[in-house]
């Protein structure tokens, strides 16, 4: 990748780093903003690239020779800083998600869950059984972030139902 971007003078994405950028802008939650930079950020790590000794740092520190912190190394202490902050922000949210999870667990309600391929219909599937206003858009992974609503049926008895992030063909 690196080497066609030299070569070509040009950005080159491969797959995964395509993905991640749509996720990047269609996420909305602070959940999914947090979780796709975490994405994001170990994805490029191992991928980044210096410049060798011309972004050095002069001198280690007081009476040392030689070339101190490269640019490289500075942007990895920064980045694992980063993803170490996220980390912690991301567990904190996963357990509140954890406590919803045993309050529905608690309700004893059953629970369904529309599965399928990204933008195939199952936002638009979950408005039209629960009279919901989930966002719905013609766009690959608009639902970034796992949704659940209520659904009476017939009868009177409630259900959940869960509209989750759509899968891809590898």
């Amino acid at each position: 990748q690196h080497s066609l971007e030299q070569i070509t003078k040009v950005d080159v994405v491969d797959r995964t780093g395509l993905i991640l950028d749509i996720f990047a802008q269609h996420a909305h939650s602070k959940e999914g903003k947090l979780q796709v930079e975490l994405a994001q950020l170990n994805y490029r790590l191992p991928r980044l690239v210096g410049r060798g000794k011309e972004l050095s740092r002069l001198g280690g520190g007081i009476g040392t020779r030689g070339p101190g912190e490269t640019k490289l190394e500075s942007d990895r202490r920064r980045i694992r800083r980063r993803i170490n902050l996220l980390d912690k922000q991301v567990e904190k949210l996963g357990k509140q998600r954890a406590q919803q999870r045993r309050s529905r667990w608690k309700s004893q309600l059953p629970v369904a869950c529309l599965v399928g391929y990204t933008n195939s219909g199952k936002s638009t599937l979950l408005n039209s059984l629960c009279n919901a206003d989930v966002l719905v858009e013609d766009r690959l992974f608009a639902t970034l972030d796992p949704t659940i609503r209520r659904l009476e049926l017939p009868g009177g008895r409630h259900i959940l139902i869960s509209d989750p992030v759509g899968f891809i063909r590898n």
